[in-house]
């Protein structure tokens, strides 16, 4: 919300100037990334020292008295009496006699008593008690506009337009603080010390949580000035309860960049610190730990069953906190005819195919959607056997078959008839010729060699089968659709 805030006021000040004031203009003005424009106002009042009453206020002076008013401003103007919200101010000043100059520019004066770059010169240099903003020029460097505002803790948060960095004063307000932060901007490597953070803002709840961070470092500015630098990023985290499980969805900043992350955790209150914590650090989650599975939706019936889930692997942040990077995976049961359960379970890119012996029920279900674990170990238990799913292609030189085949398999111990499919291309140069064949089975593919001259194309299909289940196996476990044979070639 800051820079909202500042551009926003900012843009008010604009319009001020535009409606009250008067500012003078050149050619180099719709230039970015420093637009110029004149100095608005020569003044009679002497930069670097307060007026008096009955005179112009002094420019450049961060806080000045001025006899006869009843307070002191921003900017060398004096406080007290009736505000001059369209007036022209005279030398960076309000004139004196308690009224105060909110919507002008800075002029002349105020920009030439301002601590700059070497080589650095100000331009259209505009201030209000609450805001400033400073085009600096400079010899050996590039140009930069600056844009401070006053917080409620009376620091100064400042900004350039040719960079993402922000940064906090003390003991300098107004156009001084912009010309600091021109300076800082153009600093290349600062003098940064530690950095700390704090909490500005937390709300919990079972449900859901907030908490914004404010980070700071230090920074050198030597011994010639009292004013106080700090270097300033900021970082928040948003979490919301998915349904009624464990998970959360969670958003962080760290500046600028902003992450997504799915969170496991028990409450609310206990999500966004840590969350927030990893964010601000900057680093890349890595998951490879343990994989969790946050249940969904899930019915049964005497027809059959199904069930949903999210699952995948996590990356520990605290005790009872992780990150997890969560897809949808689920399990479908019907009856069998004959007995036992029809079932298949997967992700978003894959399947597998398999039979059970018991009923397609809860327990089905729950124990089907673990055969698509990715870490599950799939064994063969028997020999595969295939029959063909569509009529075979056959010609005099070439044969082309799809079959399903079955397999008796365990994932992770659990018993179950695996299902999988085998396909078959066979050609030869011509009558009398070596059959060359290629096959796959899921994601696997090879070519063989039957040196079957006598074969026809059923026969050498039926024998190429045989060979490329001993090459290849069934593939087994989950897998995406299943590779079309390629060209044997000859």
């Amino acid at each position: 919300m800051r820079p909202i805030l500042l551009w926003t006021g900012l843009l008010t000040l604009g319009l001020l100037v535009g409606c009250g004031g008067s500012v003078s203009h050149d050619e180099h003005e719709a230039e970015p990334p420093s637009p110029a424009g004149g100095a608005a106002g020569d003044g009679s009042g002497a930069a670097g020292e307060n007026a008096t009453a009955g005179e112009n206020a002094t420019a450049g002076s961060a806080v000045g008295p001025a006899s006869g008013g009843n307070g002191t401003s921003v900017g060398g103007a004096p406080a007290g009496g009736s505000q001059n919200l369209g007036g022209r101010s005279s030398a960076g000043g309000a004139p004196a006699g308690g009224s105060q100059n909110l919507g002008g520019s800075a002029g002349v004066g105020a920009a030439s008593s301002l601590t700059l770059p070497p080589g650095c010169s100000a331009r259209t240099p505009t201030e209000t008690a609450d805001i400033c903003s400073l085009a600096v020029d400079c010899d050996t460097a590039p140009s930069v506009r600056t844009y401070c505002h006053r917080l409620d803790s009376g620091q100064w948060e400042c900004q350039c337009a040719n960079q993402d960095s922000t940064y906090r004063l003390e003991n300098a307000a107004g156009l001084q603080a912009c010309a600091l932060a021109a300076r800082l901007c153009s600093d290349t490597h600062p003098d940064l010390g530690a950095e700390s953070c704090k909490t500005t803002d937390e709300t919990s709840a079972p449900d859901s949580c907030t908490t914004n961070v404010t980070c700071e470092k230090p920074i050198d500015l030597g011994a010639t000035t009292d004013a106080q630098a700090w270097l300033v990023r900021v970082g928040s985290a948003r979490c919301n309860r998915a349904d009624s499980s464990n998970s959360f969805g969670c958003s962080c900043l760290n500046g600028l960049l902003a992450s997504n992350y799915d969170v496991l955790v028990d409450s609310g209150a206990h999500a966004c610190g840590p969350v927030v914590d990893f964010c601000m650090s900057g680093a890349t989650p890595t998951f490879d730990g343990k994989e969790a599975c946050v249940p969904g939706s899930s019915d049964s019936s005497s027809d059959g069953c199904n069930s949903l889930e999210a699952c995948g692997p996590t990356m520990p942040l605290t005790d009872g906190v992780s990150l997890a990077q969560l897809t949808s995976r689920f399990a479908t049961c019907a009856a069998r005819s004959g007995g036992g359960s029809e079932c298949s379970c997967g992700g978003q890119d894959t399947a597998f195919l398999f039979q059970l012996s018991t009923p397609p029920d809860d327990a089905s279900c729950a124990s089907s959607i673990a055969n698509c674990d990715p870490a599950a170990v799939v064994t063969s238990t028997g020999a595969a056997s295939c029959e063909p799913a569509s009529s075979d292609t056959n010609s005099g030189d070439m044969c082309q078959t799809f079959q399903l085949c079955t397999q008796a398999a365990t994932v992770d111990n659990r018993s179950l008839v695996a299902e999988g499919s085998l396909g078959l291309i066979c050609r030869r140069a011509g009558p009398g010729m070596p059959w060359v064949c290629s096959c796959a089975s899921g994601q696997q593919t090879a070519r063989v060699e039957l040196g079957a001259a006598g074969a026809n194309a059923s026969e050498a299909c039926t024998q190429a089968s045989a060979v490329c289940l001993d090459r290849l196996g069934l593939q087994l476990g989950p897998s995406g659709d299943a590779q079309d044979p390629p060209d044997p070639g000859l």
